[in-house]
């Protein structure tokens, strides 16, 4: 079986295994969102969809999904870029980011986004999660911008919030859990829009 077949067939049966090095649950508050991906089961899907990787994914049970990525995956770390103003210590983390869920049905291949914010379309707080080779603290304001970081990043995955108040921007860890949002269809032709994502050859299911 390819790797294109292998990644259909998890995504149509989402069965996973009970070692994980990281789970991620949630609860959508508008639901009702999601009827327009049609009927059939609803997969959540964490992902750096910049550069096509599939990192965990889970089933949407009613309102409810849980979310995992396999222990024996490891992402692939890039070194911290950080502005300049912001000190960073110690120097030498590698980090990455899962910058973006979406909601998936197979059968008729639509795709939404998720959001997890204080609310649906204009959010004063966002959250996504960051991976770290190392604990690493940053602290301070980006040069020439409203930008401030308030944050440690731990060995493994933490959830990092940013909130934004009248231009002022601040990246710090997570302290609640924030809700999730089902916004409008992305995409009805997902494996075409997406084709790195769902060839399999940038999954945490087929990559060790």
């Amino acid at each position: 079986m390819n790797t294109r077949a292998s990644l259909t067939l998890l995504l149509s049966t989402v069965t996973l295994a009970p070692a994980a090095s990281f789970s991620l649950g949630g609860e959508l508050r508008n639901p009702t969102q999601a009827a327009p991906l049609g009927a059939g089961p609803l997969t959540v899907l964490l992902t750096n969809l910049s550069g096509g990787w599939l990192l965990g994914m889970g089933p949407l049970k009613g309102a409810r999904f849980n979310v995992v990525v396999p222990a024996t995956f490891k992402p692939p770390v890039q070194p911290l870029d950080v502005c300049d103003g912001v000190t960073v210590q110690p120097g030498g983390a590698r980090t990455y980011t899962a910058e973006t869920l979406l909601l998936f049905n197979a059968g008729t291949n639509a795709v939404a986004t998720l959001v997890q914010a204080d609310h649906p379309t204009t959010p004063t707080r966002r959250g996504q999660w960051v991976y770290s080779d190392r604990t690493v603290t940053l602290r301070g304001r980006c040069a020439g911008l409203n930008t401030y970081y308030s944050l440690t990043l731990r060995p493994g995955w933490t959830g990092v919030t940013t909130e934004s108040r009248d231009g002022h921007f601040e990246i710090m860890n997570a302290r609640s859990n924030l809700p999730y949002w089902v916004q409008p269809v992305l995409s009805r032709q997902a494996r075409a829009t997406f084709p790195t994502l769902f060839s399999g050859q940038r999954s945490a299911f087929t990559t060790r």
